[in-house]
């Protein structure tokens, strides 16, 4: 679940609704053009990028390399080539490396891709109907196939159009459910056009196979269901603007939203844990779902809230070259960016365990180094802290930090998305590829994060893991908030 502004924070990272600008661009790239571009993103992959063999071997990469250039064998439009790089860009595994549309770029008309007429809800490998125009089909019902073509298999391709940190699959079930991801998967991977045949399986077990046609966004959704009311036993904090506060009934416990770190959140802490303080809350819920990062300094801030005493934020800093901020790709970086990686860190251009280590400039908080502990309003009580498939970047960081840190917290949710040993990060750059003018994202740094203990190339794992039906998904029910509810009635003789 997640709030509107969770929405906005994480709509820009979106693979097919970034940077649509006011010049139209309808003529098709030539074969000699996508290949050129591939080679020199691939150059590019192998000598500077931080996640380079970590979680898929550069055999396998360069396998996966080789059939690209090998499918780029006839002209496609820019959105064609960008469905078919994104295979090689997932198999990096890294979420900070995506693909964006050039910066002028205006969808020509054969972009403009048919609805699918419902929606769906995907979890290990299945996908359920959740909202849909459809007098014919009933939210849960489980859909099998389309055109003859299995779910699982749709899910799959579905998925290589989007990276994740490691072998991690929440956010890429959460791309496909939440931002028309499986609808992507049957047009860019698929190309079909409707009408549908659509295989399903009502929650009685009986299955049937129909057509269906796309309607108009604007259709009406059929068999709308009530919104669940999550907010009837909370009181709402005048205090603290974007980042809700809420006090359950009991007054002794407190939620705190977390969204994307940005500078004014240190002013809104100090309010939201002195006014924490002084309710007296024993029990307190750190809300991190759909925190897609930000700055790691205010995260930092935040704990030093939380954590039973003083705190790394950052484990370890490096690069695979002496310094990110020149090498060989430099024409083709955006030189405000390197800029700005010059300013924050400080490359020291010593190899180590075939790894350049990076400090922080002397500008910039040495995550490196302890961190003391916020004395006045420090909480001291029970922690939950709430994850799921959109904890990403520094979000993910402070998963791995409290987790570390915090001797009386508990997660609730699913796995982040940010890798729990870490993940590829500090400046993301903008690497355009001359001929089609695609922009890749691409970090210069590895951050490792302070887990002692991390599951490699997995993200920071719930104590309690939660999953929601589709009719949850539709009113809205949340669940993660209910499980914590539970787990504070339930240990309440136990927890001090």
């Amino acid at each position: 679940m997640m709030s509107s502004l969770g929405k906005a924070v994480l709509l820009p990272m979106l693979l097919l609704s970034t940077a649509i600008h006011a010049h139209a661009q309808t003529k098709q790239l030539t074969v000699p053009c996508m290949q050129k571009d591939l080679a020199l993103l691939w150059d590019a992959v192998q000598e500077v990028h931080p996640a380079y063999g970590l979680y898929t071997p550069a055999d396998s990469l360069l396998e996966v390399y080789d059939q690209t250039i090998r499918s780029i064998n006839h002209p496609l439009s820019v959105s064609e080539f960008i469905a078919a790089t994104y295979p090689l860009i997932s198999a990096l595994k890294c979420g900070h490396t995506q693909l964006k549309y050039p910066l002028q770029y205006t969808p020509a008309a054969a972009d403009r891709l048919p609805r699918l007429p419902f929606q769906v809800l995907v979890q290990q490998g299945r996908a359920w109907v959740t909202t849909h125009q459809l007098k014919e089909v009933s939210t849960g019902e489980e859909l099998l196939s389309i055109n003859s073509i299995p779910v699982k298999e749709i899910i799959k391709h579905g998925g290589d159009l989007y990276a994740a940190d490691g072998n991690n699959q929440t956010f890429k079930e959460l791309f496909l459910s939440e931002y028309d991801g499986f609808e992507d998967a049957c047009n860019k991977y698929y190309h079909w056009q409707p009408p549908y045949i659509i295989t399903l399986q009502s929650k009685q077990g009986v299955v049937r196979t129909i057509s269906v046609d796309t309607l108009p966004i604007t259709a009406p959704a059929q068999e709308p269901l009530p919104p669940f009311d999550n907010y009837k036993d909370w009181h709402t904090s005048a205090n603290t603007d974007y980042l809700p506060l809420r006090f359950f009934k009991d007054s002794a416990t407190a939620w705190l939203e977390v969204h994307t770190y940005q500078y004014d959140d240190t002013l809104i802490y100090n309010k939201a844990f002195r006014e924490i303080r002084e309710n007296k809350v024993r029990n307190l819920i750190i809300d991190l779902r759909h925190n897609t990062g930000g700055d790691i300094r205010i995260a930092a801030h935040l704990l030093a809230y939380l954590a039973s005493g003083p705190f790394q934020m950052v484990g370890d800093l490096w690069a695979r070259v002496p310094d990110p901020g020149k090498t060989n790709f430099d024409p083709y970086f955006d030189s405000l960016k390197t800029s700005s990686f010059k300013e924050s860190f400080q490359p020291t251009g010593i190899k180590k365990n075939n790894r350049y280590p990076v400090e922080f400039h002397a500008g910039f908080r040495n995550l490196l180094q302890p961190i003391n502990l916020e004395e006045a309003n420090h909480f001291n009580g029970n922690l939950i802290v709430l994850i799921d498939g959109a904890t990403f970047s520094s979000g993910a960081h402070t998963a791995a930090a409290i987790r570390q840190y915090c001797n009386n917290a508990t997660f609730i949710g699913r796995e982040t998305d940010g890798g729990s040993e870490g993940c590829s990060g500090g400046t993301i750059q903008c690497l355009t590829l001359p001929n089609s003018k695609v922009v890749v994202e691409f970090p210069l740094l590895r951050v490792v994060s302070v887990l002692r203990h991390p599951v490699y190339g997995h993200g920071v794992m719930p104590d309690i893991t939660v999953t929601y039906t589709a009719a949850q998904v539709v009113t809205q029910e949340d669940r993660d908030l209910q499980e914590a509810l539970n787990l504070l009635a339930n240990k309440a003789h136990t927890w001090h």
